[in-house]
């Protein structure tokens, strides 16, 4: 199954239980490729939800809590840091290429003073 059309199966209904869906794609192995497509799933929901362009400071606290829901289906943890813009900043959003743990690899943006950094995990098994 393509990303697209996971996508638009997720989305159709309500988040599932933790763990409850299988996220098949193929990245070979490759993290960071991997970390791309979450990305690519996080932003098709938030694009489901908000009209472009996606603001992050718009998200909700229960759009928030059901978008890490989303992500805790398919046994990942989703993570939205926010804390306010250094005096000096410089966005390195490719660094994450350089990274092999997917819970290193961070995404930063800015908006309104603040910066949002956005990472995944990889949730245990009960």
């Amino acid at each position: 199954m393509s990303v697209q059309g996971f996508l638009e199966a997720l989305i159709a209904d309500e988040p599932k239980a933790p763990h409850s869906i299988q996220l098949e794609v193929d990245t070979g192995g490759d993290t960071p490729a991997l970390f791309e497509v979450l990305l690519t799933i996080m932003t098709g929901i938030l694009r489901n939800w908000y009209q472009p362009p996606i603001n992050l400071s718009n998200l909700q606290p229960s759009d928030l809590g059901k978008l890490m829901a989303y992500f805790a289906s398919f046994g990942y943890g989703f993570h939205l840091d926010i804390t306010e813009v250094p005096r000096v900043f410089r966005s390195r959003n490719r660094d994450y290429l350089q990274q092999r743990i997917l819970s290193d690899m961070k995404f930063q943006m800015t908006n309104d003073g603040q910066l949002y950094t956005v990472h995944f995990s990889i949730l245990p098994t009960a």
